[in-house]
C-alpha cells in the first residue's frame, strides 16, 4: 500500500457502476483485467436502494442465477448488520458499521465465517469531518471523491473502495488479498455507497 493508501498491485479490480433513474437504481458489477477490459459479474436493481431489505444480485439479465444477496438482520437499528450470502444462502461475510468510531469517520467491520475480521475506514480524518458537516448543513450528496481502505487484523491492506468522479457513481475496489471472495469485495463497495450520506 503506498502512502496515499492505494493499492498498487491488486490480485484483482473490481468496478461497482450505479446508474439512477427515476423509479430505481441499478448497479453493474463487472471485473477489470490488466489491459483494461471490463467482464460483467452481475447487477442489482433496487427502488430507491437503501439496504433495509433484502438485496438480490443477478449473474445474468434474465434472473436465472443469484450471484450473491445483502439483506440485514433487522429491519430498525441504530448500527446497522448485514449479512452477505451465496446463492444457497450461505454466508459469506457479516458487515458491520461501526457506531462510535463511525461519528467522524467511517468504519466498518466485516467478519468471514473463517473467523477472519478485516477494519475499513474512510480514508483521510479532515475530509470526514467536513462531509458530516457538509451534510448537517444541508441534503446535497457529497460531491467530491470519497474512498475506504480495509485492512486485516495484522494492518496489512485488503482492499479499498474508490469513489471516482465520473457523471454517474462508479466505485473501483483494488483485492490485495486474492484469497478474498469477489461478492464479499462487492458487498462493502454497495454497502459503503448506502451509507455514504449518513
Amino acid at each position: 500500500m503506498s502512502s496515499s493508501g492505494t493499492i498498487t498491485a491488486p490480485a484483482y479490480v473490481l468496478e461497482l457502476r450505479q446508474k439512477f433513474t427515476v423509479l430505481q437504481n441499478r448497479y453493474d458489477l463487472v471485473r477489470i483485467d490488466q489491459s483494461g477490459t471490463a467482464t460483467p459479474l452481475a447487477y442489482a436493481e433496487q427502488k430507491r436502494f437503501s439496504l433495509k431489505e433484502k438485496v438480490t444480485f443477478w449473474s445474468g439479465s434474465d434472473k436465472s442465477a443469484v450471484a450473491f444477496t445483502i439483506g440485514a438482520r433487522n429491519i430498525i437499528e441504530l448500527v446497522g448488520v448485514y449479512d452477505v450470502q451465496g446463492p444457497g444462502g450461505e454466508l459469506l461475510a457479516t458487515i458491520r458499521k461501526a457506531g462510535k468510531a463511525s461519528l467522524l469517520r467511517s468504519t466498518y467491520v466485516v467478519e468471514v465465517p473463517t473467523g477472519a475480521v478485516v477494519t475499513g475506514q474512510e480514508r483521510g480524518q479532515v475530509k470526514a469531518v467536513l462531509r458530516r458537516i457538509v451534510g448537517l448543513a444541508s441534503d446535497f450528496p457529497w460531491p467530491f471523491a470519497i474512498h475506504f481502505d480495509f485492512a486485516d487484523q495484522s494492518g496489512r491492506p485488503v482492499l479499498a473502495v474508490e469513489r471516482q468522479m465520473r457523471l454517474r457513481d462508479v466505485y473501483k475496489v483494488p483485492v490485495a488479498d486474492g484469497e478474498l471472495d469477489w461478492r464479499v469485495a462487492a458487498a462493502l463497495a454497495v454497502t459503503v455507497d448506502a451509507f455514504m450520506n449518513r
